[in-house]
């Protein structure tokens, strides 16, 4: 935890809030990358007469260089290189979005979206491990993270219309080198608008011990992180699966059923609304109550509502509140997941790999989901597909939930705190 400045605003864009950069940065860059994966299909498409088949190949070299990239991200992380590391990753970013246009077919595009891909995963598991860095005092780990996932919310939100209005405007290869600036807009606020002095300083009075990262001993690394971590990661997956599963093949069971396309685009309107909704509102709510005891009755929330679709495939009206309980326990879970696994480390090398952690159990989910989702409905049906994947799914979490529980009972309560001198400790909170 950072040195807490002075009357320090909960507010998560006052100036006297030192996340404030770091939730600019966050809008920005997952706009721009979300607008470039909105209009790289079209692109290829009309542009390059790409086939489906293709389409999905070079948006899975984002995907995998991504997943790759986290773990070694997390192992080099410490704050020093933390400025450093950002400045990569948003310019690996910017320079595929600009270059995308002078490739000359879909073999360069996907080279591009796996550079991308992997400057995406550094800037943003680089982001997340600052933002718990700086948490001054009188912002808790959820209020945090929930303005943090509140504001990527905001980012995907805007990206569909914006990408969209920008390429129907322009084009688009001006469109993709205008957002070639967003990555490297995101990152200049970042880099030069957080408190990094400040941080250092708090780090050296602390008496902090680092240890040396490197590449080496990441599967170490990973082994000596907490239950609480991997519980916390476990939510990741969990989401993401959920999601693909609800994307992937409800629409299926619904057309089989009678539904129409427009209704079932509708419900996934509904999950999507719900999420990013929630998600806005998560710092303002976290900022008031601990929201860890959220974290198993929420998990349970979605495995009903995927559970009971079957249930209802045929009605429409009855689809909705499910997918809606689908979309707010999403939204929520982003936040309870992340803020339990963080509130169980408290050194920046450990924070770096949770951060890689969470990520690559959301890159994790949305690979492995459709995958074994589809194996199972080929084994056992469709119906009975969405009864059983979510019975799997709980059996390998509440266990790893239950015994974070007793992880954390067994943990002295402000551990942070204990870890800043006693000046720091009582530092004040700031105004709301």
């Amino acid at each position: 935890m950072a040195e807490s400045p002075r009357g320090a605003s909960r507010n998560p864009l006052s100036r006297t809030n030192p996340l404030a950069p770091a939730y600019l940065c966050v809008f920005l860059f997952s706009a721009g990358e979300h607008m470039v994966h909105v209009l790289i299909p079209p692109y290829l498409d009309l542009e390059l007469d790409a086939t489906p088949s293709v389409v999905g190949a070079v948006l899975a070299a984002f995907a995998v260089t991504s997943l790759i990239a986290r773990f070694p991200t997390g192992a080099i992380y410490t704050l020093d290189r933390a400025r450093r590391m950002l400045v990569i990753g948003g310019a690996l970013s910017a320079a595929a979005f600009a270059l995308i246009p002078f490739v000359g077919g879909p073999l360069g595009v996907g080279i591009l979206m796996g550079i991308d891909g992997f400057g995406w995963s550094l800037a943003t598991t680089s982001q997340l491990a600052v933002l718990v860095a700086a948490r001054p005092e009188g912002i808790s780990v959820a209020s945090a993270m929930g303005w943090y996932s509140g504001f990527n919310g905001l980012g995907n939100f805007a990206a569909g219309v914006s990408a969209g209005l920008l390429a129907d405007t322009l084009g688009f290869i001006p469109s993709l080198l205008i957002l070639a600036a967003m990555p490297a807009i995101a990152t200049a606020v970042m880099a030069l608008a957080m408190p990094w002095g400040r941080l250092r300083r708090a780090r050296v009075i602390s008496g902090a011990e680092t240890g040396r990262a490197s590449l080496r001993g990441i599967w170490g690394h990973l082994r000596t992180l907490s239950v609480v971590a991997w519980a916390g990661a476990m939510v990741m997956v969990y989401i993401n699966f959920v999601s693909a599963i609800a994307s992937g093949f409800q629409p299926l069971l619904g057309l089989a059923a009678g539904l129409t396309l427009t209704e079932i685009g509708i419900l996934a309107s509904c999950r999507s609304w719900g999420s990013s909704t929630v998600r806005l509102g998560s710092g303002f709510i976290f900022a008031r109550t601990d929201g860890r005891w959220l974290t198993t009755p929420l998990t349970l929330l979605s495995a009903a509502s995927l559970f009971l679709i079957p249930s209802v495939a045929s009605s429409f009206l009855l689809q909705v509140p499910l997918f809606l309980a689908m979309g707010v326990s999403r939204g929520l879970l982003r936040v309870t997941g992340s803020t339990e696994a963080f509130e169980a480390v408290d050194d920046e090398r450990s924070q770096g790999m949770v951060s890689a952690l969470l990520f690559a159990g959301l890159d994790f989910g949305k690979l492995v989901g459709p995958l074994l989702a589809g194996f199972t409905a080929e084994a056992f049906g469709l119906p009975a597909m969405f009864r059983i994947m979510p019975v799997a799914l709980l059996a390998v979490y509440l266990p790893l939930e239950l015994m974070a529980h007793r992880s954390l009972a067994r943990r002295p309560r402000h551990t942070a705190e204990r870890s800043l001198p006693d000046g720091l400790a009582g530092a004040d909170e700031g105004p709301e």
